[in-house]
């Protein structure tokens, strides 16, 4: 027992020593604040004390003193500062005196902590720490068990005043116990709650060294323009190089060097630099232009933030560290923290860094066009399901849940801008895909037209109406500007367009588009709680119409000042409600998309073999969608009859390819063998065809099915069905379907028409989704059947995919082999098999696919969430077996 305490404090409890401060609630019957600090002055003059022996009687006199103030508020609300006090006492006096009275009454005390609520957080970290090591000392708990009830125990203290402090005292727990698995779970704790933590990005760089994260570049700056920045906002929507230099010693050359370096790469047009990359600078020298002059004399029109005191600015010590230093952060506002030297880049070397880094997955076209979109909120004013109707604009429809029949409908009058005008307006806004592949030229010149087409209906109609849905227009098509040019000044006229709209009337709740671009102004010089201002933009007057697009819109602000936690909270809020109302289609399909999923918060580092591999990996594992979107529509087959979804898909597990014409090259055709194996005709290919060409279909596949015929091969007998209007059908721009050559885009549906899961362009790899996906599904039923105690059904289903004793039929080929069960179906079958209490046969298949998943994780280097959960299902086995051998 000793020794068991001796070890906890000085392993845990010196680490997290909390000097406590006497500022908490107050409630009735509390214990005077005067009493409280004069018992805090007595113990701070006990343990200052000189001598040992006036330690020893002082911290003796300050635990009388806690303990008979206590004795007379057993039942105060605020009595846990004095057990806060007494536990450093007994603390200060084990330190002195490690007897075993001193041992237990400190422990009695620290039981007595675990009961104080969050707002004695402080206080109570370090008992709870310190009992549970404690605890799990004298048990004799292995490192592995003392690893792991660290998690519960920082999970405990997420959301209080001392959330960061219980990561990084349990962060440094675990790097001296070496335990990897606890590492990485913190720092996956870290990257969801406190990725830009300036504090928490010190903490990883100085105790991780060697090791890379992402961090979100996080700050407030003043331009050379006089005008505020805020990061990441006003850099979101491209890969941006912040450049921190020096005029000083060769700080100019460097510059000069770097800049001729990207002259020779963007020179080449058809890399449409403009839309995929720009620069910031950061002059180190406080001068007073931030460096502008210098910049504009280099020909160089970069914006020219200042960063007072330079090298010693905080920003400067927590993301840069060196100088010169060229900081890459992706469209989505992360950085790469490596730990790295100067990037003084040797001649000739800069055009090789920019060429690979425009080369990089976080710069293609596609993606961060759909992300400027998304940013720039295009998505509230383009309507997926049809024509636009000026009686039923996407951002009126937005404010009604249920839809817009013809009552609900605008009614238009002699005053109205005119319906001409507001086509010619509208037709300026592409849907998606054709939105994102636009030029740098084509998609700029749109938007100026917008812009100027409502300028000139707004000087035109000034009473009309509904000018707030030209006004809404044009704040989207000038936020576009902004993102596209990286230029304020189209930022400020689309706040001034903003207030405008709310100075005159508009109908409540379409009012949602103005008030996101002010939320977004006032952010960038708030100096308060940012989430404050996010918070006080979602919630509106419970007696007026609230826009399914407000959560959505709520969650682009999150990423605007790079909290992470509060834009997966507006996410999952958006998703959870409004997944399948047409104003949020396309921001669904963006926030489901698994590229633009993986990307969000991943850093622009791709250096090691692991990493392809882990965005594979990523790509590829089978979970479904976790949100309920439903695909329905009328299509036609290529002998003209009709198929509807979710109609005629007969009762099957769909996988729907779209192809962009008949020269496609299917790639679900190569899971021919993996369909037709299967123990039952549960899943079914179809192939979407974006044209209405049905002779060329029909020659192409005769041709297919006549060289399949020649290689011996069955034909191709799926399902080809034809896309009426083409990348103009709604089903197109709800599933974020993106074509292009070497493109695949396949959509997994239950037989109800929901999508189960969704594969797009973009994620154009060697993934095995399609399998993966496929028996995911298998193991759901499995689970659904055990959930519900149908252990017959489970037994059915788990046997068929993973039978046992397999036998060659009768008329089986020479070369017949057994069926190779995959890790899916036998981790499936063991469930099975511990349900039915055949331990032994259960611990048998999760031991194999434990090896498999295993396998998997080391090829990529990461520690999945396959292996926690089938670790957790073979150490439940076990347990089982365990306690049955001691039973006997």
């Amino acid at each position: 027992m000793r020794a068991c305490i001796t070890t906890s404090v000085v392993y845990a409890v010196f680490l997290v020593s909390t000097l406590f401060t006497a500022t908490q609630v107050v409630a009735q019957q509390s214990i005077p604040a005067e009493k409280i600090e004069t018992l805090q002055t007595q113990l701070s003059e006990a343990i200052t004390a000189s001598s040992s022996a006036r330690k020893k009687l002082g911290v003796r006199r300050a635990i009388r003193a806690c303990e008979a103030l206590l004795e007379e508020n057993e039942a105060s609300p605020n009595r846990f500062a004095v057990l806060g006090l007494l536990f450093q006492a007994q603390q200060a006096q084990v330190k002195l005196d490690n007897s075993a009275t001193n041992r237990r009454a400190f422990l009695t005390t620290c039981e007595k902590l675990l009961a104080a609520p969050d707002e004695y957080a402080a206080v109570r970290l370090d008992a709870d720490l310190l009992l549970s090591q404690a605890k799990l000392a004298q048990q004799g708990a292995d490192q592995k068990a003392r690893a792991q009830a660290i998690k519960p125990l920082v999970q405990r203290y997420l959301g209080t005043e001392v959330d960061t402090k219980a990561v990084r005292v349990a962060l440094t727990m675990g790097i001296e116990m070496g335990d990897a698995g606890l590492i990485g779970h913190l720092r996956q704790v870290i990257a969801e709650e406190f990725p830009g933590d300036r504090e928490m990005i010190n903490f990883q760089r100085d105790k991780l060294a060697g090791q890379v994260f992402g961090a979100p570049f996080i700050g407030q700056f003043k331009g050379a323009d006089g005008k505020a920045y805020r990061f990441p906002m006003d850099a979101l929507g491209k890969t941006t190089a912040l450049y921190f230099w020096t005029k000083e010693g060769d700080g100019i050359e460097a510059l000069k060097e770097m800049v001729a370096g990207w002259n020779i790469v963007s020179s080449e047009a058809e890399r449409n630099t403009p839309l995929r990359y720009q620069f910031i600078s950061f002059n180190l020298d406080n001068l007073p232009d931030a460096g502008a002059s210098i910049l504009s004399e280099l020909g160089l029109d970069w914006p020219a933030l200042h960063l007072p005191s330079g090298t010693e600015h905080p920003v400067y010590k927590t993301y840069v560290r060196n100088t010169p230093k060229l900081l890459t952060m992706t469209p989505s506002g992360y950085t790469a923290m490596v730990m790295s030297g100067s990037t003084r880049v040797k001649p000739g070397g800069w055009e090789r860094s920019f060429g690979s880094s425009l080369a990089r997955v976080w710069t293609k076209q596609d993606y961060t066009a759909q992300t400027r979109a998304m940013l720039s909120g295009e998505f509230t004013v383009v309507d997926l399901t049809g024509a636009f109707d000026p009686t039923a604009p996407p951002e009126w429809q937005a404010i009604h849940e249920t839809g817009i029949d013809s009552a609900k409908k605008l009614t238009r009058t002699s005053t109205s801008v005119p319906e001409d005008t507001l086509n010619v307006i509208q037709a300026c806004f592409l849907k998606p895909p054709t939105r994102y592949e636009q030029s740098y030229e084509q998609i700029h010149a749109r938007f100026r037209r917008a812009n100027e087409l409502c300028q000139q209906a707004i000087t035109a109609h000034p009473q009309a109406e509904d000018l707030w849905i030209v006004r809404n227009r044009r704040i989207v098509a000038l936020l576009a500007l902004w993102k596209i040019e990286g230029k304020r000044q189209h930022f400020d006229a689309a706040a001034q367009e903003a207030q405008a709209t709310l100075d005159n009337d508009c109908p409540a709740g379409t009012d949602v588009i103005a008030r996101f671009c002010l939320a977004r102004q006032t952010l960038r010089s708030h100096e308060g709680d940012a989430r404050d201002v996010i918070e006080e933009f979602a919630q509106v007057d419970s007696t007026k119409p609230r826009a399914v697009t407000t959560d959505t819109l709520a969650s682009l602000l999150a990423l605007d000042i790079g909290d992470r936690a509060l834009h997966e909270r507006y996410r999952r809020a958006s998703l959870d409600q409004y997944a399948n109302h047409p104003a949020l289609w396309t921001a669904t399909a963006c926030q489901l998309d698994r590229y633009h999923r993986y990307w969000l918060y991943h850093p622009p580092f791709t250096a090691g073999w692991t990493y392809g591999r882990r965005m594979d990996y990523f790509f590829g594992i089978g979970d479904h969608e976790n949100a309920e979107r439903r695909i329905k529509g009328e299509f036609m087959t290529l002998d003209g009859k009709p198929f509807r979804i979710p109609e005629d898909l007969n009762g099957q597990f769909t996988m729907l390819e779209f192809l962009q014409d008949a020269a496609a090259n299917p790639r679900l055709r190569r899971y021919g063998t993996f369909v037709n194996q299967r123990p039952f005709d549960d899943v079914q290919t179809v192939y979407a065809v974006l044209d209405d060409d049905a002779k060329a279909m029909r020659e192409a596949l005769e041709t297919y099915n006549q060289e399949q015929l020649k290689r011996k091969q069955p034909p191709d007998s799926s399902t080809y069905i034809l896309v009426p209007d083409g990348l103009d059908h709604p089903i197109v721009g709800q599933l974020n379907v993106t074509p292009g050559e070497k493109r695949n885009n396949i959509a997994f549906l239950h037989s109800d028409g929901r999508v189960a899961a969704f594969k797009s362009g973009l994620t154009a790899g060697r993934s095995t989704m399609a399998q993966s996906v496929v028996e995911w599904n298998d193991e759901q039923l499995v689970d659904d059947a055990l959930a519900r105690g149908d252990l017959k059904e489970a037994q059915r289903l788990a046997f068929a995919h993973a039978p046992v004793n397999q036998q060659p039929p009768p008329d089986a080929p020479k070369n017949w082999k057994p069926k190779e069960i995959g890790t899916v179906h036998l981790r499936a079958r063991a469930k099975v098999y511990a349900a039915m209490g055949e331990w032994e046969l259960a611990k048998e298949d999760a031991q194999a696919a434990y090896l498999a998943i295993n396998s998997k994780a080391g090829h990529i280097s990461m520690r999945t969430d396959d292996l926690d959960e089938i670790e957790k299902l073979r150490d439940s086995i076990q347990a089982e077996l365990n306690q049955s051998a001691a039973g006997k």
